[in-house]
């Protein structure tokens, strides 16, 4: 019967969590490599070693460029230390792509939207970013700010525009939203407007705020939410479907701890994990748990950035620059 099925079904899964946290006794600890800031890893680690005292964490934490090369180089040399990494999308990608990435099943599937997790169950996304444009608020009134992409074209905006040059996984989103020729034919009347060509999102925000120009194009939100917050005049411009960038976790597949691996990676896809990163200013990956930062985002519709868009990076790269640079 029925009945009969859903009970054995509770059994067995029930059975398997409780092998798998009997067998993560035995290993002892976890690692963990992120992109993370120091406080939200040592705040996560503390609350996953209070709900499971007889594990350890130890953790690296560095920019997604550095998790990369160091997973990379530690496989290389033979040497298998890290079981659950985290970074931003198109560097996972690559250590998937590498066969450094373990297959997982997320507890919870339905919270996490279609592009939001692996379709090979290689990753889940466990924070997003979004994109926005941003304007400077001494400088620019609300009713003359730009509401859409296309607005940054008119002739008022030339020469008075911030624009982060190496943001190529920007450029590779806005194709695939625009189409190919549209989006190229935007590329190439923004790059008329002459803007001014940084290599930072953090120092986009705080040129924006100190009125080195009016606006910028490609930022994220909750940097222009976090200086807004602090007094800078600056404000953000949410633009639907909104570009997100994803930050994934992965299990390694040469994990020394496996089972206290997925102890942890299901603690920070968890209701509760993903609540703590909200709570320091991520933005969750769960449906069911409300960012704290950028509430008004919510119900807005969202454009996952595809990690797999990672393949086309060098092409897309040397597209940008000889559209932007002309090199």
């Amino acid at each position: 019967t029925v009945l009969a099925i859903l009970l054995l079904l509770i059994f067995f899964s029930g059975s398997y969590a409780a092998s798998v946290e009997e067998f993560a006794k035995a290993e002892g600890e976890v690692v963990f490599y992120s992109s993370l800031n120091n406080e939200q890893i040592v705040t996560l680690r503390e609350a996953f070693q209070r709900k499971y005292p007889f594990l350890k964490v130890d953790f690296f934490r560095g920019t997604s460029d550095r998790v990369l090369q160091k997973i990379i180089t530690e496989a290389q040399a033979g040497r298998h230390s890290v079981d659950v990494f985290s970074s931003a999308g198109f560097q996972l990608y690559s250590l998937k792509e590498k066969g450094l990435t373990a297959s997982h099943t997320v507890e919870e599937p339905a919270v996490f939207p279609k592009g939001f997790r692996d379709a090979e169950g290689h990753w889940t996304n466990l924070h997003s970013l979004y994109l926005s444009m941003g304007y400077n608020t001494m400088l620019i009134a609300t009713q003359g700010a730009p509401k859409r992409y296309e607005d940054l074209l008119e002739p008022k905006w030339k020469g008075k525009i911030g624009f982060n040059i190496r943001d190529v996984e920007w450029f590779v989103n806005m194709l695939r939203l625009k189409g190919r020729e549209s989006g190229l034919d935007f590329m190439r009347k923004l790059a008329a407007q002459r803007p001014s060509y940084y290599e930072a999102h953090n120092l986009l925000a705080q040129l924006l705020a100190a009125g080195e120009f009016a606006a910028v194009v490609d930022t994220y939100a909750h940097i222009l939410a976090r200086e807004k917050a602090r007094g800078a005049p600056v404000q953000w411009v949410l633009v639907e479907p909104v570009i997100t960038y994803l930050h994934p976790v992965a299990i390694a597949r040469s994990s020394p701890h496996p089972n206290s691996g997925r102890l942890f990676i299901n603690f920070l896809l968890s209701r509760e994990g993903q609540t703590m990163l909200s709570a320091q200013g991520r933005i969750p990956s769960r449906s069911d748990v409300e960012p704290q930062v950028l509430k008004v985002a919510k119900g807005m519709k969202l454009f996952p950035s595809d990690p797999a868009l990672a393949r086309g990076y060098d092409a897309a790269n040397q597209e940008m620059r000889a559209i932007f640079l002309g090199k």
